[in-house]
């Protein structure tokens, strides 16, 4: 938009349109009043000398007229103002100076000092000031070549008389200069006062305008999330509570979304392709969700969103779906694809409740369902869920008396050696039976934990007890064995893990090579310190297996700069490996991988005779799982491992038929 002219410019822009509208009459009246003088001088002065005048004038006017008539077909009045005035002032003397002649002209004739001379020189100069009010320079211009020829010759006369009236002439031009003047100066502090009062109103209106817009940006603001433009959590509370203000007839859902690999996205591409995924993440979740829904951004990586829907109305259901297939994966502005996934949890106004806190707990209890079942999918509340949480916590609070009691345990799990079927580990697995839950799975316990901020204690319970049972093992001869210990992503920097399991070794007297870490690659990368924790570990020699390969987090690319001794083949290749030519493909591809490194792989979940067979046959070194035995305490753990080596011998010298195997003889322990 292009700014107005300064108020100066727009003045003199006035001065001059007022100036050449007034140019037409002022001419007429300067033609009349010429003609007028002519005719009562006719018989007075020469008729070639009152002809020649006339017709300097007229061409004079003529002229000025045909200017006039140009420049305001142009806009040369606009464009120069003031070479517009500077060219009425000289017309204006051109024509005063034509006046002056006829004057001198008289005065040759003997009648200059006549009253019909005086006349039509006071009045043609009297109306040259009186129309010339919005600029004095032409009025001026014109005036005082006459009028002063009139009192110069009035002042040549020697009489009495001549000399009053050259005194009032005087008098009477320095009134029409100054009335002149004053009325210039009236017209532009009008002109001035009108333009100042016109900027001051359309300087309000802008303020006003821009008042606006800053209330409307600042309401923006408070009920939205800058980065996405979704609307944020204060202003997501008001819509539900503003849906559930008719509870009896409004129907809709509440949704749950929480992307899956936002954290390590975060951490390994910056916040700016962040920030960016989320950006995508918004405008994905408005266009499935549709414009009647009301999206936010919680915080973080969470979103959530309430769906109208009618009731029993599955179209909720049909959205979650798509939003988990939508956010599956993510195209970032630069063309490149990152594969994110995203879970999502649901609840129904009013199946799944009536009030916002029971609502929002429920979709979130979706939600946590959702993750817990493998991610990258969503889940609606059921009721089970609730009896859930309720579980969760009672062991969230009766966790610090197990660990004090001793009723959190450490059962080992056999690992045993494809070639020779001797056990060459114990992987340590955590086993709490509550007195009115039951059997507490590892997963829970270890949630459990992290929210009580006892990580560190049941890292160390289970850690101590794989010690001893490393020390049982090396007393009854099986000094090759090694004792896994599972470590959570989570406890890399929160505490120094390195430190803890040093200081349990040498409690202990036992070496670093007899106890190893089970890790997954998100726990060393998700936290630059876990890095520092794995290079300490791996010099003082403890082993580092990056456990879960192959799905989650792991990958080839990921464990370049990550030092580990093993690989653990996840069991979700192993189910299906007899019947799913692929995974065999898989299973070998990672073989080899391993074998390229320098590093062991063990197979986990082996479950059937037949898995352990091909296993063998692809040259898989070591197993572990259902086929071999199941997690037993420490002592029942020592008597099979003893029988089990017994076997292997026979085995291997020829006096047990058809190969080892130790299934016919499987320990089953409860867990």
């Amino acid at each position: 938009m292009t700014a107005p002219p300064p108020v100066d410019v727009s003045i003199e822009r006035d001065q001059v349109s007022d100036v050449l509208r007034g140019v037409n009459a002022t001419l007429v009246a300067n033609l009349f009043v010429s003609c007028s003088l002519a005719g009562m001088v006719w018989h007075l002065v020469p008729h070639a000398q009152i002809l020649g005048l006339l017709a300097l004038n007229a061409g004079i006017n003529a002229g000025r007229g045909l200017l006039v008539r140009v420049w305001l077909r142009t806009d040369l009045p606009l464009a120069a103002p003031g070479r517009v005035l500077t060219s009425c002032w000289i017309g204006a003397l051109l024509s005063g100076l034509c006046w002056a002649a006829a004057l001198v002209g008289l005065a040759y004739y003997g009648q200059a000092y006549t009253i019909s001379t005086g006349l039509a020189f006071l009045s043609v100069n009297a109306g040259a000031i009186i129309q010339n009010k919005f600029a004095r320079a032409p009025a001026v211009a014109f005036v005082l070549p006459n009028l002063t020829i009139l009192i110069l010759l009035f002042l040549l006369d020697r009489s009495f008389g001549a000399q009053i009236v050259a005194v009032n002439l005087i008098l009477l031009t320095a009134l029409l200069l100054h009335c002149a003047n004053e009325q210039e100066r009236h017209y532009l502090r009008t002109k001035r006062l009108t333009y100042e009062a016109v900027a001051l109103t359309e300087s309000l209106k802008a303020a006003n305008v821009a008042a606006g817009h800053a209330m409307r940006c600042l309401a923006h603001s408070a009920t939205h999330d800058p980065l996405t433009g979704l609307v944020n959590r204060a202003a997501y509370r008001e819509a539900f509570e503003a849906r559930l203000a008719p509870p009896d007839t409004t129907t809709f859902w509440i949704m749950m979304i929480d992307l899956d690999r936002f954290k390590r996205i975060n951490d390994r591409f910056g916040h700016g392709v962040g920030d960016t995924i989320l950006v995508e993440v918004g405008t994905k979740l408005r266009r499935i969700l549709g414009p009647g829904s009301v999206v936010a951004r919680l915080g973080g990586d969470e979103f959530a969103a309430l769906i109208p829907a009618g009731p029993g109305d599955p179209e909720g259901e049909c959205l979650a779906q798509a939003v988990v297939s939508g956010l599956e994966s993510l195209l970032l502005p630069s063309g490149q694809t990152l594969q994110a996934g995203a879970s999502v949890g649901l609840a129904h106004h009013p199946r799944d409740g009536r009030t916002r806190m029971d609502l929002q707990i429920h979709a979130d209890l979706a939600l946590y369902a959702a993750k817990a079942e493998g991610r990258g999918t969503w889940r609606p509340f059921r009721e089970a869920m609730a009896a859930r949480v309720k579980a969760r916590h009672v062991i969230e609070r009766d966790l610090p008396e197990a660990l004090e009691s001793g009723a959190i345990q450490a059962w080992f799990q056999p690992q045993l050696d494809c070639s020779t079927g001797r056990v060459i580990g114990f992987e340590a697995l955590l086993r709490w039976k509550h007195p009115a839950l039951g059997w507490i799975s590892p997963p829970d316990a270890i949630a459990a934990a992290a929210a009580t901020r006892r990580s560190q204690d049941l890292t160390r319970t289970i850690l101590r007890q794989s010690c001893r049972m490393a020390q049982l093992l090396e007393g009854g001869g099986h000094d090759a064995a090694v004792v896994s210990v599972n470590v959570s992503p989570t406890e890399f920097g929160a505490y120094p893990l390195a430190e803890m399991v040093a200081a349990e070794l040498a409690a202990h007297r036992l070496s670093a090579t007899r106890i190893a870490l089970e890790i997954t690659e998100e726990a060393v990368y998700s936290n630059e310190r876990g890095g520092k924790d794995v290079d300490a570990l791996v010099d003082m020699g403890v082993g580092i297996i990056v456990d879960d390969f192959g799905v989650a987090y792991s990958s080839i690319g990921s464990l370049r700069d990550l030092r580990f001794d093993s690989l653990k083949v996840d069991r979700s290749f192993i189910q299906r490996i007899v019947d799913t030519p692929q995974d065999q493909v898989l299973l070998e591809a990672i073989l080899a991988f391993a074998r390229t490194l320098g590093v062991k792989v063990l197979a986990e979940g082996v479950e059937t005779r037949a898995q352990f067979q091909l296993l063998r046959q692809l040259g898989c070194p070591a197993v572990q799982g259902y086929h071999f035995a199941r997690a037993m305490p420490p002592q029942q753990a020592l008597a099979w491992i003893t029988g089990n080596d017994l076997v292997a011998r026979l085995a291997r010298q020829g006096w047990a038929a058809g190969g080892w195997t130790i299934a016919a003889r499987r320990v089953v322990a409860a867990a």
